[in-house]
């Protein structure tokens, strides 16, 4: 997701906004509402690093635009990156390799030799986790219960409490429930945390890392 102003890419390290160097603070606040509203998930509680080459913004507008993101946004600001024009930026020069398809490859390995199947609900201050494949539950994710794997997630109950696939970095596992309501998703190192108040949809949905390098929710359909 991008702009002339803004974009929001996701790395390895983390999320990052990258800023157009040639306009006013002003510009590149409205330029972030506009990304931001666009999306349909919120980034509250996420951290980012700014990253922008030589800038006409003064020290005083990077800390009141950090102020702004914080405020407005519930963002987490990691630090703010400014670069020399002759520099080239590790992030900014980024092949676009960084990022993870929206669409499933067929050879995408999904784990599933070697899943793990629980058949129970996990309650709060439960913890169930399989490092070496996926984990297929039968059962539900109640608030403040965690279920954590190498590999994908598949929860044929309610996911309401908070699920991590991809505990080794892999960003091609997902996460997919019957009632996807969770307090906290991650995949790999990105990390989703959604609104406080939310109701089921009625139907399976998948999460996983879109293209922009952020967890995106979407009906499960099939692979």
């Amino acid at each position: 997701m991008d702009n002339a102003i803004v974009k929001l890419r996701g790395y390895k390290d983390g999320l990052h906004l990258i800023i157009n160097p040639k306009v006013s603070l002003n510009e590149v606040e409205t330029a972030i509402h506009e990304l931001l509203s666009e999306m349909n998930q919120s980034l509250s509680g996420t951290s980012i690093q700014i990253d922008m080459m030589t800038t006409p913004l003064t020290s005083d507008d990077l800390k009141e635009l950090e102020t702004h993101l914080t405020k407005s946004y519930d963002l987490v600001v990691s630090g703010v990156n400014v670069l020399d024009e002759k520099d080239e930026s590790p992030i900014l020069a980024a092949p676009t390799t960084h990022s993870i398809s929206q669409e499933l490859s067929l050879d995408t390995p999904t784990h599933v030799e070697n899943a793990q199947v629980v058949r129970q609900t996990i309650r709060s201050g439960q913890t169930t986790a399989c490092l070496t494949g996926s984990i297929i539950l039968y059962g539900d994710v109640n608030p403040g219960g965690e279920v954590i794997a190498s590999g994908d997630i598949v929860v044929l109950g309610a996911l309401r409490g908070s699920a991590h696939a991809g505990a080794n970095g892999s960003l091609s596992s997902v996460i997919i429930a019957m009632d996807l309501v969770p307090l906290q998703l991650q995949i790999g190192t990105y990390v989703n945390r959604p609104p406080l108040v939310q109701k089921p949809r009625g139907y399976p949905e998948i999460a996983r890392v879109g293209a922009e390098g952020i967890i995106i929710v979407e009906e499960f359909i099939k692979f």
